[in-house]
């Protein structure tokens, strides 16, 4: 998340207890032979993305202060970002992360960012707690929309990646697993706070953000629910709610997901706003060729007398898994946005006609190490 704030003193207490912990113990061998005392993962992207339309840029999120199109024909803004992470498993019950994040922000720079820093504890295998700053299970992709080798696509689709900002929590949360005719669920519920900086720099300060959210796991299927609410300090009322559902299945020949998102929101002036979003992703294997098609679509469900933001997107990719940790993507995105609407696109001109077509190709590779 894009956020310029210091963390609070929750989130400084798990990071110091990760960096104080790991030094006094790096020495001594792992208590799990299976978990190691630490561990440093990483994941990337490369990638170029280019649109045809001239009027506007096309981005990824809505805190990337530009993008493809207007700006440049050509940009590696949109989904180029570097990740590390640090993990710590002090004792079979105590474990720590502290994930770090270089991608494009809304300052125009690629200033690395602290996106996890939490302890964990579990109190009994399937019983565990967190603190610190925590991601939000909010979607299908959510703990790996930022590690583009987890996707089969070049980037989760943004009518429905985008409707929500907040990726992050500075907080607790528990989680609870169960288990029953080979199915495995698990539910969690969170509370805490975070602040991000917008495109024109003004930081917005969410409170008493809450969260349920509930996985359930059977071997190629996977089904999520989500339900979030918020107080947003740019609102009037505060109050912010999300929901969401989402399910994948991948056998390994062929796969399918699809997920539908809902958001109600006030503006400064109390005018409600309620979008609702939904895609389609489904494709096949052939050894390390994996091509797929994607169709999504956002639309407003109330009239706030703005300009909507209407759009519908047919996509096709094609994914090769060139080397182990190893991905090349490239991907056609035609947008449809709607007749009164200038879709996700952002700094567009003043009086750009409304509606048409936006073509998107991206080129890119991930990587994990």
């Amino acid at each position: 998340m894009n956020a310029t704030s210091p963390l609070n003193p929750v989130t400084l207490l798990a990071l110091l207890g990760w960096a104080c912990a790991l030094p006094a113990q790096a020495a001594e061998p792992p208590a799990d032979p299976v978990r190691p005392l630490w561990s440093v993962n990483g994941f990337g992207t490369v990638g170029l993305a280019h649109s045809d339309q001239h009027a506007g840029d096309y981005v990824f999120d809505n805190l990337q202060p530009s993008g493809t199109g207007r700006n440049r024909q050509w940009t590696g803004d949109v989904d180029s970002r570097l990740g590390l992470q640090l993990t710590a498993n002090f004792t079979p019950q105590l474990s720590g992360v502290v994930q770090v994040v270089s991608e494009y922000r809304w300052n125009d720079s690629y200033r690395p960012l602290i996106s996890w820093a939490n302890l964990k504890y579990a109190i009994t295998p399937d019983l565990s707690v967190r603190v610190g700053r925590i991601g939000l299970a909010s979607f299908l992709a959510s703990d790996s929309r930022r590690v583009g080798y987890s996707n089969m696509t070049a980037r989760p689709p943004i009518e429905v990646y985008r409707l929500l900002a907040l990726k992050e929590s500075d907080g607790v949360d528990a989680s609870y697993r169960t288990h029953f005719s080979g199915f495995s669920n698990t539910t969690s519920i969170l509370y805490g706070k975070r602040t991000v900086t917008n495109t024109r720099g003004i930081d917005v300060h969410s409170t008493a953000v809450m969260g349920v959210f509930d996985t359930l796991e059977r071997g190629p299927l996977i089904l999520h629910a989500a339900y979030q609410q918020r107080d947003v300090d740019n609102q009037n009322p505060p109050r912010g709610r999300f929901m969401s559902l989402g399910a994948a299945w991948d056998p390994g020949p062929w796969f399918v997901s699809g997920e539908w998102v809902r958001v109600g929101n006030y503006d400064g002036k109390g005018v409600k706003a309620i979008r609702e979003a939904w895609y389609v992703n489904g494709g096949m294997r052939f050894g390390t060729l994996a091509p797929y098609v994607t169709l999504s679509e956002l639309r407003p469900l109330t009239d706030t007398g703005n300009i909507p933001v209407a759009q519908r997107t047919y996509a096709a990719g094609l994914r090769w898994d060139a080397a182990r940790n190893v991905d090349f993507k490239v991907q056609w995105d035609q947008l449809h946005l709607g007749s009164t609407s200038y879709g996700t696109l952002q700094n567009v001109v003043a009086g750009a006609p409304r509606g048409g077509h936006v073509n998107v190709v991206s080129v890119l590779a991930d990587f994990l190490y």
